[in-house]
């Protein structure tokens, strides 16, 4: 089948709005996301200084500054704000972010039909002061509906979206998947359909991203077939519990606590299991009591700082200012990794295999 052939399937099956329009004006502009960095070098003071702070106790100083050699490693500093991002070795290469986005708008607007192009939506965010960032597009006009056991329909719009950093936390990642419109709170949850990763290093081309983003909006198609046998596949809540406390066991700590109460081997889980539990029952309440309603709460799990699933230190969550962290997206990026690895475990393939 023809990347023109399954785009035109994709459109056959797409939301009403995904009429022709031959007027597209262009991604919407990276906003949060569009800055770049540069390497700039080091330096180390060689004289000491003892001064005396507002509170009048000693301070050390360092005066008369020399340059460390490259090979040392190099700041990489933000050119809008002279925030530094990371201190990298000499052959890690900078890939900014506005560079990284500009063959994906290309290969997109090759290869979708015009009629995709309608209402394009830009997602982005960013942790650690931009040292961590993440930004893509969804698309209203490359829509499928997922029916549900409660009858009541989601929205997924085929998604796009690139995880890039400048410390070494990440290689450059391409994300491609769904972005199901119906979750709990009108929030919305990234289904992942599989991610193209390269790294760092001065052999990099972003050129290299146009063959797999092509191969992915061949793949939306089946994969949507998948989450909708997923949809209508019933299984139990002991079924649903089997894989979230093999994928959440209890830590060493938890075990502690629960055997001085004595509970044994097999009665332990993990408080992560038991919200993970609770997540599902209200997934079950919106979608029916299925594999999808299991991987909706994975999904959520991934996608939100939340009551449920707090992230730690963040703006929201922490005890005061002090502690908190610009951590969110950095976090739910791991998360995301998290679900990709019980999606391909023995116990959920159980439950989800085709």
């Amino acid at each position: 089948m023809t990347i023109q052939t399954t785009t035109q399937n994709i459109l056959a099956n797409a939301s009403a709005a995904a009429e022709e329009n031959a007027n597209f004006e262009g991604f919407p502009p990276l906003k949060e996301c569009n800055y770049t960095a540069e390497f700039r070098p080091l330096q180390y003071g060689t004289t000491k200084n003892i001064v005396k702070d507002e509170a009048g106790k000693d301070k050390v100083t360092w005066s008369d500054f020399k340059p460390i050699e490259a090979s040392g490693g190099q700041a990489i500093v933000r050119t809008d704000n002279n925030k530094v991002l990371g201190i990298m070795k000499k052959r890690y290469a900078i890939a900014n972010n506005p560079d990284i986005i500009v063959p994906v708008q290309e290969c997109l607007e090759d290869c979708l039909p015009k009629g995709a192009m309608n209402r394009i939506q830009l997602k982005e965010a960013v942790s650690d002061g931009g040292a961590v960032a993440r930004f893509g597009y969804h698309f209203e006009g490359l829509g499928r509906e997922i029916r549900q056991l409660t009858k009541v329909p989601t929205q997924l719009n085929f998604m796009v979206q690139v995880v890039n950093s400048f410390n070494g936390q990440t290689a450059i990642r391409l994300q491609a998947g769904g972005l199901d419109l119906a979750c709990l709170n009108g929030m919305t949850s990234l289904l992942e359909l599989k991610a193209g990763t390269w790294g760092h290093t001065a052999g990099f081309k972003p050129e290299y991203i146009k063959p797999w983003l092509i191969d992915q909006i061949a793949f939306y198609e089946k994969k949507v077939e998948v989450w909708q046998m997923w949809a209508n596949r019933e299984i139990t809540p002991e079924q649903a519990e089997k894989v979230l406390t093999e994928n959440f066991p209890a830590s060493k700590s938890e075990i502690a606590r629960a055997e001085k109460k004595g509970k044994v081997a097999g009665e332990i889980q993990s408080k992560m299991a038991r919200s993970m539990m609770e997540q599902f029952e209200s997934e079950v309440a919106a979608r029916g009591q299925t594999v999808w309603a299991l991987y909706s709460a994975l999904t959520f799990y991934s996608s939100h700082n939340s009551e449920l699933f707090k992230v730690k230190n963040s703006p929201e969550y922490a005890q005061d200012v002090t502690t908190a962290r610009d951590n969110v997206e950095r976090t739910l990026i791991e998360r995301e990794r998290k679900v990709s690895e019980i999606e391909r475990s023995e116990s959920f393939q159980e439950l989800a295999a085709v």
